[in-house]
């Protein structure tokens, strides 16, 4: 076991390309993004289009829509009068509209994504070799790529364990199961029976398939990109601790033999922060701007799904309950928890700002130092739609609001 452990810590230092954590972040993307069709992720010109990609587009995607969006609005039509099978239809319907979204912006944020990245390269560059910033923000990255990992893990774990429960209940028990929405399949009709359930049974793993694969190359991304920010922040923060204690320092050793380089050793970190916070608002900026349409559509999507979860939780399978309220919190979670660790590092570094030791210095860097601390007041944040800041307080918000609908309607 301790053998197989290191094996595998091996494989992750090696994975990890610490020279280029960029560029790996992005191979890691491109090469879950290819299993679903999408051979060109990040809009590198000399990629096109191929006859591979555009079968695995048409059987996981083509699936998928089959499955779940095409029979369930046929459903939805049959059976719009009963009260209890329109909201398990909703429900199927909002829920597998996440991933299928999360295929169409990965598939279309070609261009966007490769201005981000470009960035991210210029940051990651800009940051001094060698100095505590640059340890920090490596550090971050290197974080991001072992959540990355934990990520692949969870969804092939969640998503197997959908597969397999339903097949071992079908060959152990005397009923047949289908990890699949409710009502008949569109021309498939009584899906139960061979060798429907056959058809049936096989198109669902393709189109669950399709869900994994897709949401694993998404939240992948979204881990990567905010853990860059973070870095940036962290960057930034060392930076200005580094100065606190150079300014301490002098101050208790009063020795002006090294005073005038000290004081420029103060001058090239604040002129570093200064810059670095520019660059990071136009980062920011960037990766907002890339989300908040995807965040918007997301969050209407899965308060859908909340409020028919609660409505048909006593008259649904226990299993389906469980998998589309999950689908439903997890993603809000993950954004909120995401939002949120901005928010937080933002007033961290803000902190430092007002803690560097400003005090102690000459008038013409105390006026910079002033005029950083005036912009980080400033919070960067991510939002749906520009509409809801992406932080703790939407998540309970938004309980609140499913739970007073959920009163409503019962």
């Amino acid at each position: 076991m301790k053998v197989f452990k290191e094996k595998i810590r091996s494989y992750l230092e090696i994975k990890s390309s610490v020279d280029d954590p960029i560029g790996a972040a992005m191979t890691m993307v491109s090469s879950i993004q290819k299993l679903v069709g999408i051979h060109n992720v990040f809009g590198d010109k000399q990629r096109s289009c191929t006859v591979q990609s555009v079968f695995a587009t048409l059987l996981f995607a083509g699936s998928f829509i089959y499955v779940g969006q095409l029979s369930q609005l046929i459903y939805l039509v049959q059976v719009f009068p009963d009260k209890i099978e329109t909201f398990k239809t909703m429900n199927c319907i909002s829920a597998s509209s996440v991933p299928l979204s999360k295929f169409v912006f990965m598939w279309s944020a070609r261009s966007r994504l490769k201005t981000v990245f470009e960035l991210s390269r210029y940051g990651l560059s800009s940051i001094p070799e060698g100095s505590a910033s640059k340890k920090r923000m490596l550090s971050t990255l290197q974080r991001a790529r072992y959540v990355s990992w934990l990520v692949v893990a969870n969804e092939a774990f969640t998503h197997i364990t959908y597969l397999l429960m339903p097949f071992l209940f079908t060959v152990f028990g005397n009923d047949r199961y289908l990890p699949t929405t409710p009502g008949e399949t569109y021309g498939l009709s009584p899906k139960y029976e061979t060798p429907f359930y056959e058809i049936t049974f096989v198109l669902t793993c393709v189109a669950t398939a399709f869900s994994a694969i897709n949401q694993t190359g998404y939240i992948v991304l979204f881990v990567t990109l905010i853990c860059h920010e973070l870095g940036h922040f962290y960057a930034i923060t060392e930076a200005l601790d580094e100065i606190h204690t150079i300014l301490i320092k002098n101050e208790r050793s009063r020795n002006n033999v090294g005073e005038e380089r000290e004081r420029e050793s103060v001058d090239e970190l604040i002129m570093f922060c200064v810059k670095h916070h520019q660059f990071l608002m136009h980062y920011h900026g960037k990766i907002r701007e890339l989300y908040k349409m995807i965040f918007g559509a997301h969050f209407l999507s899965m308060t859908v799904v909340l409020v028919t979860t609660l409505q048909t939780m006593n008259a649904w399978d226990v299993r389906n309950t469980i998998l589309t309220g999950v689908t439903g919190i997890m993603p809000l979670f993950l954004y909120c928890f995401g939002g949120e660790m901005l928010i937080s590092a933002g007033l961290q570094m803000s902190t430092s700002v007002y803690s560097c030791g400003w005090e102690l210095m000459e008038a013409k860097q105390a006026r910079v130092i002033l005029l950083m601390l005036c912009l980080s007041q400033r919070p960067l944040y991510l939002t749906a739609a520009d509409i809801f800041v992406m932080n703790r307080e939407t998540f309970g918000d938004v309980a609140q609001v499913v739970y007073k609908i959920y009163a409503v309607f019962n």
